[in-house]
């Protein structure tokens, strides 16, 4: 989570980044049961508070369900994304793409971490 790629934003957006990465490259299954707030904060040197916030997001962009008195788990992918989200979607990549692009950085490079998003390269 000490990638300098990331160290702008908060570090409940670094967890949500982490756990979703690890959700791409297989280290975290549908179903799987992530570590308790209070587990996960020991485990990350985060505050528990950070960690709630990491969860809620999680549970609100439908990544993880929360099953009351058994914890939060890798939920199952929802079949069909909406055309609102996919455009939500399309302009903040493209948004980033300008930015990056605009700020000098090569289209090679982009494409490079594109790659590297894809298999889950946040770590």
């Amino acid at each position: 989570m000490d990638d300098p790629r990331f160290s702008h934003l908060a570090y409940y957006e670094r967890l949500v980044l982490e756990i979703k990465s690890q959700i791409l490259n297989g280290a975290l299954a549908v179903g799987d049961k992530l570590p308790s707030v209070r587990d996960m904060a020991k485990q990350m040197q985060l505050n528990p508070n950070t960690v709630a916030k990491a969860y809620k997001a999680l549970e609100a962009q439908q990544v993880v369900e929360v099953k009351p008195g058994l914890g939060s788990f890798v939920a199952e992918p929802k079949p069909g994304t909406d055309d609102k989200t996919l455009g939500t979607l399309q302009a903040r990549f493209q948004a980033v793409v300008v930015s990056a692009l605009t700020v000098g950085v090569p289209l090679t490079e982009l494409e490079e971490w594109l790659q590297d998003a894809a298999k889950g390269g946040i770590s």
